[in-house]
């Protein structure tokens, strides 16, 4: 099977149109059929924060090997081995939700 070449900025024109995500939509889209699920608060679309970094969140992990065996990344598109998807260009990520953590100034029992 021949690895799906992804592009370094997104080239289609049209509504919804991000050059900043639309060239990651192909992961996205074998993600979501692979059965995982968005877990960002807008769903199935990237939310950006204040710094102007996107993030688009998934329910379950990501599997690196996989991703790398399935798509071809331009250099600015790194997949790190917990499977999350860093495109440095563009400062958007695709990454599994983690569960909070308590904030706190204390260290745990454990750890004192």
């Amino acid at each position: 099977m021949s690895k799906i070449q992804l592009a370094s900025r997104g080239t289609e024109h049209g509504p919804g149109y991000d050059p900043r995500t639309t060239h990651l939509r192909p992961v996205i889209e074998y993600l979501l059929a692979q059965g995982n699920t968005p877990a960002g608060w807008r769903g199935d679309a990237f939310t950006f924060d204040q710094g102007g970094e996107g993030h688009y969140l998934f329910a379950g992990p990501l599997d690196a090997a996989e991703l790398r065996e399935r798509f071809a990344f331009p250099a600015s598109i790194q997949v790190q081995a917990d499977g999350s998807i860093k495109d440095s260009l563009n400062r958007v990520d695709i990454s599994q939700a983690l569960p909070p953590r308590p904030f706190s100034f204390e260290l745990p029992e454990q750890e004192k």
